[in-house]
C-alpha cells in the first residue's frame, strides 16, 4: 500500500524585470550579470509567461493555503502599472475562492499617486529598499548618470 506523502506549502518569488533596474548601485549584483551576456536578452516577462505562471503556481499550491505571490527585481517597477493590473485580473480568474496575497519590493524611485492608490487597492505589502540616512544612501544608490536619486 502506497503511503501518500504529506503535501507542503511553497513560495515562489519571481523576478519579472530580470535584473533591469533604474539605479546604478555600487554593491549591486545583478548589474554584475548584464556583462555575462553579448546582447543584451530579453529579460521581461511577457504576457503568456505571466499567465502561465499565475495559474500554474495557483493549482500547484494546497488549496487550503494561502498563495502569496512575491513581485521582485532588478527593479519591478520598470514593467509598468499595466503588468501588475494584468497580473491581479489573471489571480481573480484562476485563483477564484482562494485567498491571494501579493508583496512587493522596490527602490521607490517610480512610484507616484497612481501606483500608490493601486497598491493600497489591492493590498500589496510593500517593501521600499533605503541605505540609511542621506549621507549614506545617497552615497551607494545612484542613477545610471552617477547621480544620487534621492
Amino acid at each position: 500500500m502506497l503511503q501518500q506523502v504529506p503535501t507542503r506549502a511553497f513560495h515562489v518569488m519571481a523576478k519579472p524585470s530580470g535584473s533591469d533596474c533604474n539605479l546604478n548601485c555600487d554593491y549591486c549584483f545583478y548589474l554584475e550579470k548584464q556583462s555575462l551576456y553579448r546582447e543584451k536578452p530579453v529579460t521581461h516577462m511577457d504576457d503568456d509567461t505571466l499567465e502561465a505562471y499565475v495559474r500554474h503556481y495557483i493549482a500547484a499550491s494546497e488549496p487550503q493555503n494561502e498563495v502569496a505571490f512575491t513581485w521582485q527585481g532588478g527593479e519591478p517597477t520598470l514593467l509598468g502599472l499595466a503588468f501588475y493590473r494584468r497580473a491581479v485580473a489573471l489571480q481573480a480568474k484562476y485563483g477564484a475562492g482562494r485567498k491571494i496575497s501579493n508583496s512587493f519590493q522596490t527602490n521607490g524611485v517610480l512610484l507616484d499617486d497612481e501606483w500608490c492608490a493601486f497598491l493600497a487597492e489591492h493590498h500589496f505589502l510593500v517593501g521600499l529598499s533605503l541605505d540609511g540616512p542621506p549621507e549614506i544612501h545617497n552615497q551607494y544608490r545612484v542613477t545610471k548618470g552617477g547621480r544620487p536619486h534621492a
